[in-house]
């Protein structure tokens, strides 16, 4: 137990939450315990909720180390033979991707720089992110904020993923749902 006391001594927790409560441990090698005695940085500790998505939200290994799920490749492979068969789904991705990062530009947004469908709306600081990503779901548009670690301190954003499902009533809504929390939050004018 000494391992798990230092980590919880180590560990810096968010404001207001209790000192961690271990509910189990999985070392490397799946032998708990004697795992954390010897190896006590690779531990993984569950806990109450609130410590696991802080856990989450500041463990860059395992925003890094996801497996694809099977279904998730078969739906890729589907996806591969749908691309085959026309361009009409790129050319409509690649369309609606220029029109909602013009569009998000003329509101006043740094969209930073992005060669791809996905637009990047550079926020800055992650707080502000977090709560503009709330703020948009409670709109009705769910699009994630990024933060450190992902990427570096002061360069936090929202991660809008534009597709080619999307239609112009869709990419209005979220075009008019980010102006309303842009101008709540004092993002733009």
């Amino acid at each position: 137990m000494n391992a798990i006391q230092k980590l919880k001594s180590e560990l810096v927790m968010p404001a207001g939450l209790q000192p961690l409560r271990v509910l189990a441990v999985s070392g490397q090698l799946g032998y708990g315990i004697p795992d954390a005695e010897r190896a006590p940085h690779r531990l993984w500790t569950p806990g109450d909720k609130v410590i696991v998505e802080w856990l989450r939200q500041r463990g860059r290994p395992f925003l890094f180390s996801s497996a694809v799920t099977a279904p998730d490749a078969a739906a890729c492979l589907a996806a591969v033979d749908l691309l085959e068969e026309s361009t009409e789904l790129v050319d409509k991705l690649w369309a609606n991707a220029k029109y909602f990062k013009a569009e998000m530009k003329k509101l006043g947004f740094d969209t930073g720089v992005s060669e791809t469908p996905i637009t990047p709306v550079m926020l800055g600081e992650a707080p502000l992110a977090q709560q503009f990503s709330r703020e948009l779901f409670e709109e009705g548009v769910f699009a994630m904020s990024i933060g450190f670690p992902t990427v570096a301190k002061g360069k936090a954003r929202i991660r809008v993923m534009i597709s080619a499902a999307h239609d112009n009533d869709d990419l209005g809504k979220g075009l008019e749902a980010f102006a309303k929390v842009g101008k709540k939050l004092a993002v733009i004018q």
